[in-house]
């Protein structure tokens, strides 16, 4: 029977389907027309249980906790629900229940902490059919490993499948961790530089999360910023651990997102088979850099050898035992020890055995990939008001870390109730509101500031400007951005959208600064139309008088376009010799034997607005260049002249339209100088 539609609609959003679907699941279970053994394969069923507890009406509590008690007496069942965070998710369930459930859910966690069973006989089946009920049983069927906190719905992609690690290369993890941690900053720089040339490209990326004392000591020197002294240096070789490390992990996410490489075995050896040295690795390994492992790798010094091995995957055959790894170690090809305890001398030293680990707190302390990304942003983005050329690492670093965060956050960020959710949001609220300070710190210091600083901070604030229209692009949609961005940065978007030079270099980003400040501040983006509009008629203003000026054949409907946007502008630039130019333009178009009818309505729409427009100095300039062109016209001058285009000139104003208009409008009109130039005319 197939379930997973009855299950897939546990987790809809109205209350009624959900609660129809875990009825019947409950139904046929207890009419034998499904056992338990069938339901623990579907993966879903346990993430819908637990995230049934997350909607804001949640009925049928007693049902569902029941059921997951019922789940939980089989091995399988118990592993899959430890895997998905059921044990973390249900003790902090339990104080916020009553009393009767809490009992439930006490005996769901001690089912959760017993060992599996040996896998039963065939004969142990029980029988399926509708008659015949089937008393539970502790059956055992190979689980199918999920995703850790796959309840939270905000996350694409959350933490990488779990890597153990041999004593050796625990040692290494350690001493670097603790290096890096020294007040020696000479010892620190080293350490990062050993760690870029050589640890981060001898393990796989994923390890560092989920042992993070070595980002979390990389994200501390970010904190510290620059400094007069050598310490103050130390941020720059975070930032380049760092970024490699964003490198590393995208290569590592494509890997286990591509389907050739899908194994239905999940195993730590298979996972780490991929990772093999490439040319691009190869490439980025600095030659002459003073470090430790600069003339010796300290991963093939370890194991005795000097040729490749498998890296970091904790599977090598000369470290697969902590008690032989230390003896191997004395065999090594020594590496130069250029100082005490650095890391490169656990090569050298015999490892004491680390023991077991805890896994399981382990993992409980291991980052997410959205954890890791935005706190290097968060530590990262006020970097940005550093000098030139640590601004072009820190906006390297940024870029790399928003693909990531793309690849591992959604939308639903902005709507996620869960633990995890909420502080993701409130970190992304803290990244955007610290961008929003950066522009506008070099926003006002490009204007306020000396010539030779205006460059640096023009070209600092176009590029934190692009960074944060790509951040918004990838994790805030439009619609969300009123209820979500922070107002500093809204302020910060208004003057961005404000700005024509870079709306010339890059369009595109405006216009998406556009719609997000349309979202987040209706009066802003009213007055961002407005300068835009004006913006539109003073440039049309200079084209119009620089075409009606030259020479030549003109483009007569593209001229009296322009014309038509330069009128409207007049209450902006009040340039009144345009006036001038439309007057003659429309008694030119008129005075031709067989003049173009379009020409000749669209140059009277210009004349009437011209006589009808609310500004009086428009209007009596209007009335005067007329009076001036009949003057001109019909003057006495021309008595003498046999040629009728001379009188011509004038056909434009006995239109009916243009003659109501000047004595009907202009007759009623409250200025007198108008009144008098009317009658003039």
């Amino acid at each position: 029977m197939d379930l997973s539609s009855i299950i897939r609609k546990m987790g809809h959003s109205l209350v009624e389907i959900r609660v129809r679907a875990l009825k019947s699941i409950l139904c046929k279970l207890d009419l034998s027309l499904i056992s338990v053994h069938d339901i623990v394969q579907e993966k879903m069923l346990f993430v819908y249980l637990l995230e049934w507890f997350n909607f804001p009406e949640v009925p049928m509590k007693e049902e569902a906790l029941e059921l997951l008690l019922t789940l939980s007496k089989h091995p399988s069942a118990a592993q899959m629900l430890r895997d998905v965070g059921a044990v973390d998710f249900l003790t902090q369930l339990s104080p916020n229940v009553e009393p009767s459930l809490r009992a439930v859910i006490d005996g769901t966690l001690d089912q959760l902490f017993h060992l599996p069973e040996l896998l039963p006989t065939q004969e142990d089946l029980p029988k399926m059919g509708y008659f015949h009920k089937s008393m539970p049983n502790n059956m055992d069927i190979p689980p199918h490993k999920i995703a850790v906190h796959e309840s939270v719905r905000c996350l694409k992609f959350s933490v990488f499948p779990w890597l153990t690690l041999t004593n050796t290369d625990r040692h290494i993890l350690s001493s670097n961790e603790n290096s890096l941690g020294s007040s020696n900053p000479n010892l620190v720089r080293t350490t990062c530089e050993l760690l870029c040339d050589v640890i981060m490209q001898d393990f796989p990326a994923e390890i560092f999360l989920q042992r993070p004392g070595i980002v979390k000591n990389l994200l501390s020197l970010l904190r510290l910023g620059p400094g007069e002294e050598e310490s103050g240096y130390l941020y720059l070789s975070a930032l380049s651990c760092l970024r490699q490390l964003c490198v590393g992990l995208r290569r590592r996410l494509r890997f286990h997102q591509d389907p050739s490489f899908y194994s239905a075995k999940q195993d730590p050896v298979s996972q780490n088979s991929s990772f093999s040295y490439t040319q691009e690795v190869l490439g980025t390994q600095r030659s002459g850099a003073s470090s430790p492992g600069s003339e010796c790798s300290p991963r093939p010094s370890l194991v005795g050898r000097t040729s490749q091995r498998a890296r970091g995957d904790g599977q090598d055959g000369d470290a697969a035992s902590n008690s032989g790894s230390s003896h191997r170690g004395g065999g090594a090809v020594q590496a130069p020890r250029q100082m005490a305890h650095s890391p490169a001398d656990v090569a050298h030293v015999e490892l004491p055995d680390l023991g077991v680990e805890d896994v399981l707190e382990l993992q409980l302390r291991q980052l997410t990939l959205a954890q890791f990304t935005v706190a290097s942003m968060e530590c990262a983005i006020p970097l940005l008001k550093t000098g030139l050329h640590a601004f072009h690492r820190v906006l390297e670093l940024l870029c790399d870390a928003v693909l990531l965060l793309g690849d591992s956050v959604c939308e639903l960020v902005w709507d996620d109730r869960s633990l995890a959710g909420m502080e993701l949001k409130e970190k992304l609220q803290t990244c955007m509101e610290l961008l929003g300070d950066i522009l506008s710190y070099h926003h006002s210091c490009s204007v306020d500031t000396p010539n030779n600083s205006q460059v640096h901070h023009r070209i600092a604030y176009i590029g934190s400007a692009i960074f944060t229209i790509k951040l918004l692009q990838t994790i805030l949609p439009p619609e969300k951005a009123s209820d979500n961005l922070p107002e500093n940065t809204a302020t910060a978007l208004f003057h961005l959208c404000l700005d024509t030079s870079l709306g010339s270099l890059l369009p595109s980003m405006q216009e998406t600064a556009v719609a997000y400040l349309e979202q987040v501040n209706s009066d802003s983006h009213e007055i961002y139309r407005r300068v835009t509009r004006a913006a539109l008629w003073m440039e049309s203003t200079c084209n119009f008088l620089r075409e009606a000026q030259a020479e030549g054949e003109k483009n007569w409907l593209e001229l009296l376009e322009l014309a038509d946007q330069a009128i409207d502008g007049l209450p902006f630039h009040q340039h009144l010799p345009i006036i001038k130019e439309c007057v003659h333009i429309c008694s030119y178009l008129w005075k031709f034997d067989q003049p173009s009818p379009l020409l000749q309505t669209e140059s009277q729409k210009l004349f009437l607005k011209l006589l009808a427009h609310p500004l009086l100095p428009v209007k009596t300039e209007t009335y005067e260049c007329t009076l001036n062109l009949v003057k001109d016209c019909l003057g006495i001058q021309n008595a003498t002249r046999q040629e009728p285009e001379a009188c011509a000139g004038v056909s434009f104003l006995l239109h009916h339209r243009v003659l109501y208009e000047i004595s009907t409008f202009g007759l009623q009109d409250s200025a007198q100088k108008v009144n008098v130039l009317r009658c003039q005319v």
